[in-house]
């Protein structure tokens, strides 16, 4: 009677392997709530230059947090739920996922807001917007490369701002030129370049990328033999003309 024929005994083999499983996994999960944190690894989903947080500051949340930190610490006696929420509370993290491995090794991946900008007001302390416009408080944060604003900051104002930013960021000869983002008296808005002694007025947030094909022709055919600093400023906020200073 060949084991094909008879249903009894394919269940019995199906059923004995479940239980094998069954029992491997449990001894793989005793033996890894025994396993000693030997490696934290700290991923983080963001460009350099736009890192608000890194592996230093999250070492060093991590030693705040739990004195003496987490190497040498069993997975017993680490909770992950509640580190992913430890760190997913810090403004600048989107997402955090932890997982213990059994070679020890604790990995922490990081999806991080990426910032637009950094907003310096005259009173009150200075704070990075993201992509989403989520507040970034900067004293709690490294230092992204990201352009500075300032000047007159109304509410109204820093939403102006932070749609300017959203297209320079998505442009990257805008992106490259762009150093500061200042709001001058009249509401209009304007680039300070990373070109010395100038400025780019942009005026308000109509047409944008039509202004910015504008400027980056004008910087590459109409000042290529002139000198990108022959003028003060530069002022796009008329429509079809540029006029220069």
């Amino acid at each position: 009677m060949s084991v094909k024929r008879n249903p009894y005994i394919r269940k019995i083999l199906y059923l004995i392997s479940v239980i094998l499983l069954i029992a491997l996994f449990v001894v793989l999960k005793q033996n890894q709530s025994k396993q000693i944190c030997q490696k934290i690894t700290i991923e983080i989903d963001a460009p350099i230059e736009k890192q608000l947080v890194t592996e230093r500051l999250i070492n060093n949340q991590i030693n705040k947090w739990y004195v003496g930190g987490l190497l040498g610490i069993s997975q017993a006696n680490l909770s992950l739920p509640t580190i992913e929420k430890r760190i997913q509370h810090m403004p600048s993290v989107k997402k955090a996922e932890v997982s213990f491995d059994l070679r020890g090794e604790l990995l922490i991946e990081i999806e991080q807001r990426i910032p637009v900008m950094r907003v310096i007001p005259q009173y009150g302390v200075s704070y990075y917007v993201a992509k989403d416009f989520t507040q970034i408080p900067a004293y709690a944060t490294e230092v992204a490369r990201v352009p500075i604003v300032n000047g007159n900051l109304t509410k109204a104002m820093i939403k102006k701002v932070y749609t300017l930013s959203t297209y320079v960021q998505e442009n990257e000869f805008m992106e490259a030129l762009t150093e500061q983002i200042f709001v001058d008296n009249n509401n209009d808005l304007i680039i300070i370049p990373k070109i010395k002694n100038q400025r780019i007025v942009i005026g308000d947030t109509t047409l944008i990328p039509e202004k910015f094909d504008k400027l980056e022709l004008f910087y590459k055919e109409g000042l290529s033999n002139l000198g990108w600093e022959k003028y003060h400023s530069i002022n796009l906020k008329y429509k079809n003309q540029i006029v220069c200073k």
